[in-house]
């Protein structure tokens, strides 16, 4: 797919998308490599990390790496029937 012409636009999606995926896949490779089997090691620490959490009637989306945490903030535009996400 990536050889195919491709206006700009969707170029760049698919370029993040496989930039994505090929950097998921090397850390999935280095921690089989290191063994890592328990979530309290380092290897696994040191990725970032994202949670769905429900605080009472409050859902966020949490970001951690080793001990930080932030909340992922966004918000959800509606507009002519499709809806757009706003990351800050």
């Amino acid at each position: 797919m990536s050889r195919l012409s491709l206006d700009k636009i969707l170029r760049l999606r698919v370029i993040g998308i496989i930039t994505k995926e090929v950097h998921g896949r090397d850390i999935l490779e280095r921690l089989i490599k290191t063994q890592t089997m328990d979530i309290q090691s380092f290897e696994w620490q040191m990725q970032l990390r994202f949670y769905w959490e429900r605080y009472e009637q409050i859902e966020d989306c949490i970001i951690r790496q080793t001990i930080t945490k932030f909340n992922y903030n966004y918000v959800l535009i509606e507009k002519k029937n499709s809806f757009k996400i706003l990351i800050f």
